[in-house]
């Protein structure tokens, strides 16, 4: 029995992790990659881009119902979400979107 949670422990940590302090999230897929938007701007905040063929149980948990979508995320709760819709492509504005959501979770904590 010891041996399972140990295996298991990792795994655990990771799937809270992603969502922790302010985390941007990517949700996409491998044949989507050209409309999906650039998060390097955003490095400085825990960022991560999930593949539905590699992290589908992220796309189950969070519900995800459109790709590419875009969630950001403030201590694990979601406070933005962005998807393409039936079209497969993000709004222009996201970024916009994300960096002005970004810039007003960092003014209310202090």
């Amino acid at each position: 029995m010891k041996y399972i949670i140990l295996i298991l422990m990792p795994f655990l940590s990771f799937s809270q992790n992603y969502k922790d302090d302010i985390s941007i999230v990517q949700y996409s897929a491998k044949f989507l990659v050209e409309k999906e938007i650039s998060l390097k701007k955003l490095k400085s905040f825990n960022t991560h881009t999930f593949y539905m063929s590699e992290h589908k149980e992220y796309f189950t948990e969070e519900n995800i119902e459109y790709l590419p979508t875009i969630c950001v995320y403030n201590n694990g709760e979601e406070v933005l979400r962005i998807h393409g819709g039936m079209s497969l492509e993000l709004p222009d504005d996201t970024l916009k979107q994300i960096i002005n959501k970004v810039d007003e979770l960092q003014a209310n904590k202090f």
